[in-house]
């Protein structure tokens, strides 16, 4: 009963708000239940009339008592739906927005949560807050009238009570051992159907890799093995549901023969009366119902408080990622950004070891360096997704994690390899930044998308769908880049931009990063010698270390390895540095994971 209540107790530290509400939820089943004991009243005063030979008038006492209490009964049942809606509404919506705000603030929490099991909580986990509180006052409620109810049967005969009581104890008894079973075999139902979840993720994320690569056989082998392993487990719970709903209520049904035996007996011996006899079979009745439901519930908190513990593993995850934010409010940035000595590690390996560099206004800076050679993560800084060791990250002469989060995220902008797009309209893409036509206008006019947009049959209200194929991968960065813009950023970070898009476009692009230098500090990732040649500022990066930075053409005569850069164009544009240390999570490692296992076979 206490891992019952501690359920109950953490849907409420979850979502502590709506306490009275929930008192009402509970009230309204204890009057239900309640009201429910005394049709059976009605009914043996009928039977009591018929049989005593009393006036036939007095049944009509009855049959107004049996109206009064339908009508009683089915209020306190509207008002118990209306109480169940409000709580419905209050605990999906909370808890869920709780859980983005949540996810959003510890980006890490996919190295120790998988993508599966956070979306199936966020969509499916949530709905089953206000199931757990209904069953929990379902059961409470039951336990409380099942109490009442051997108190009736013991004030007519203690001997009768006492046999509904030891059926009912063994029923229950067997019952809950079998709930823990279920609830095991549940949660590794769970499990597999999250890693199934996982793999369909990595899917949807990697399409035109997984179709160029031919990767699909070896993803539905991984499938099918987890699909084997659920379905192990998922055998198992219905085997311990079959002996559930088909074996053990023989014990009740075999416990309910043996009482009518004895009150029988007790009928011919003028012990009791028939109309008695007919109220306790009813309310033995209404015993095997209500422990049939009451541990209906029981079981179904069993299995929903895995479904509990799943959202709050999620929000008791705190990223070693997470920051807080100053409240430095001035918004008159510069834009001037200096890194002092940075050094960065995750999970004991070191990424960055004591980086210094400046990146300064009306310049274009490029960080370059072979795969996994810390650029990513120098950005991923900046955006402070990250806290540091060590060292200091400035701009104009402030910690960046001074500024408040509105001053921050209003000066620091940019556009990743993969720009996020939105499937709705182009202008609701860019008004997620600023709603302002004219200044979107303006933007997609800088960019050299406004033409593009304006040829479409309506304009800036066209709907944007990858299978619609409206925009090509270069107008869509061109797109992104025009949302950044709208931030007013002074600062601007752009992470492979020219890496997915045709050697036309990234011309175009190019062109672009020339112009928005000159009210910018742009600070730019790439493997691209036509980017590299650009910049007016250069940073190469090897194993974490800074071995070269200085002007573009100082660089280039003292360090072979810029030169080799920009006499190069791997395959590989940008590696997430911090990926090499966390759960893999694309179809190629799956490649290598599969191919490894053929090999020891």
């Amino acid at each position: 009963m206490r891992h019952f209540l501690e359920t109950v107790q953490t849907v409420f530290e979850i979502a502590p708000k709506k306490r009275f509400e929930v008192f009402e939820l509970f009230l309204s089943f204890m009057l239900y239940n309640l009201v429910s004991l005394l049709p059976p009243i009605a009914t043996a005063g009928i039977i009591a009339v018929i049989t005593q030979g009393s006036n036939f008038h007095a049944i009509w006492f009855y049959v107004i008592l049996f109206l009064l209490f339908y009508i009683v009964e089915y209020t306190i049942l509207g008002w118990k739906y209306y109480i169940y809606v409000t709580l419905s509404h209050y605990y999906y919506g909370t808890v869920q927005q709780k859980l983005f705000d949540h996810i959003i603030s510890n980006i890490s929490i996919t190295e120790k949560i998988s993508r599966g099991r956070i979306t199936d909580t966020c969509k499916e986990d949530v709905s089953y807050l206000i199931q757990t509180v209904n069953s929990a006052a379902i059961a409470l409620t039951g336990i409380i009238q099942l109490l009442i109810i051997f108190l009736i049967f013991a004030s007519y005969n203690i001997f009768i009570a006492l046999i509904a009581l030891i059926i009912d104890l063994l029923y229950i008894y067997l019952m809950s051992k079998n709930s823990k079973n279920v609830a095991k075999y549940f949660d590794g139902v769970r499990k597999y159907q999250d890693r199934i979840l996982d793999v369909l993720n990595q899917i949807l994320n990697n399409l035109k890799q997984i179709k160029t690569l031919n990767l699909m056989p070896i993803l539905n082998r991984k499938i099918s093995s987890n699909r084997s392993s659920y379905d192990v487990q998922y055998d198992k719970r219905y085997l311990y549901l079959t002996s559930r709903y088909c074996k053990i209520p023989m014990i009740i049904q075999v416990g309910k023969i043996t009482l009518y035996i004895v009150l029988a007996a007790l009928v011919f011996n003028n012990q009791i009366t028939i109309d008695k006899l007919v109220l306790l079979i009813s309310y033995f009745e209404m015993v095997v119902t209500n422990t049939d439901k009451t541990l209906e519930e029981l079981l179904n908190l069993t299995t929903f408080s895995i479904r509990i513990q799943r959202i709050k593993s999620i929000l008791n995850y705190t990223s070693y990622t997470k920051n807080s934010f100053g409240n430095l409010n001035n918004d008159y940035i510069n834009g001037d950004v200096l890194f002092e000595n940075v050094s960065f590690s995750i999970s004991g390996r070191e990424i960055l070891k004591n980086i210094s560099f400046e990146a300064k206004p009306n310049e274009i800076t490029a960080i370059v360096g072979k795969p996994g050679s810390g650029k990513t993560t120098i950005i991923n800084l900046l955006y402070r997704l990250y806290s540091i060791k060590s060292g200091k990250i400035l701009i104009d002469g402030r910690s960046i994690f001074d500024y408040t989060k509105k001053v921050y995220t209003t000066n620091v902008s940019g556009v990743f390899q993969r720009p996020i797009i939105f499937e709705m309209s182009i202008r609701d893409n860019l008004s997620v930044v600023d709603r302002n036509q004219k200044r979107q206008i303006e933007a997609c006019r800088r960019v050299g998308l406004f033409e593009k947009i304006a040829s479409l049959p309506r304009g800036l209200n066209t709907v944007l769908n990858e299978e619609r194929g409206i925009f090509t991968d270069g107008e869509l960065q061109k797109l992104a880049i025009a949302r950044a813009l709208l931030s007013q950023a002074e600062i601007l970070l752009f992470d492979e931009v020219t890496s997915n898009v045709d050697p036309e476009t990234s011309k175009e692009i190019i062109k672009i990063l020339e112009d928005l230098k000159d009210d910018h500090t742009i600070i730019i990732i790439t493997h691209k010698p036509e980017i590299m040649k650009i910049a007016d500022k250069i940073i190469v990066l090897s194993e974490g270390k800074i071995v070269a930075k200085g002007k573009n053409k100082e660089v280039l005569a003292k360090s072979a390895l810029y030169r080799e850069l920009r006499s190069a164009t791997f395959a590989r544009p940008s590696l997430d540095d911090e990926s090499e240390h966390i759960k893999a999570d694309s179809p190629e490692d799956f490649l290598q994971t599969e191919e490894a296992s053929l090999e020891l076979k």
